[in-house]
């Protein structure tokens, strides 16, 4: 007698889905508002934020520790709540989290794009240079120069990565002139610098591009 093909469990098929449907759906948002982004912005918004200084081995290695040891946690959580409540409850209630962590990074992706479309331009103003170092490329950034600036208003060491040859030569002590744009809800992005001659009291900006509409 010939067997035939039994088909998988709805219910397993359901968990595959809800497994790997939502990250699926979030790669594509992520290149979708990628791909409006480089369309819509000719002008590359460059992140200025606090400096952060140099950590030793042990700080750098926290967060991986204390995230191997919130895994361990969580594992044997899980395995008591199977134990108790069944296995059943426990896969609906990690399922459950899962979607709320995807549907979370769709929200931090959508937020992102948006503050970024929305950027107000801001006065020029002065920077220091303080020091700078080079950051080879990553699959985060291109790579460039970490230039550490001293941004006139603002409270403390800023630094931006910025992608200018030219960067790598400015010493500390040289002053620039920096066009910026604020994001819509929050964050401060350079779109364009001036390196400044003390023999030039006003010197034109050298724009990097458009700023957003």
């Amino acid at each position: 007698m010939q067997e035939t093909a039994t088909s998988p469990a709805p219910s397993a098929q359901r968990t595959a889905w809800l497994l790997f449907a939502p990250p699926a759906a979030l790669v594509g948002l992520r290149w979708l508002l990628q791909w409006q982004s480089d369309r819509r912005l000719q002008t590359p918004l460059l992140p200025l934020t606090p400096f952060a200084p140099p950590r030793d081995a042990l700080t750098v290695l926290a967060p991986l520790l204390w995230g191997v040891v919130a895994l361990c946690i969580a594992l044997l959580a899980t395995r008591w709540a199977g134990r108790r409540w069944g296995w059943r409850p426990v896969q609906r209630a990690g399922l459950a989290l899962w979607l709320v962590l995807c549907v979370a990074g769709a929200g931090a992706l959508g937020w992102h794009h948006l503050n970024l479309q929305g950027a107000q331009s801001l006065p020029p103003v002065a920077a220091e240079v303080l020091g700078s170092h080079f950051t080879p490329p990553s699959a985060r950034t291109a790579g460039g120069t970490q230039l550490i600036v001293q941004v006139t208003g603002l409270d403390g060491p800023q630094q931006v990565l910025i992608d200018d040859p030219q960067a790598a030569q400015w010493r500390p002590g040289q002053v620039l002139l920096l066009q910026w744009v604020r994001g819509r809800s929050s964050g401060l992005f350079v779109t364009g610098w001036q390196l400044l001659p003390t023999a030039l009291p006003a010197p034109a900006f050298i724009q990097v591009g458009a700023l957003p509409q």
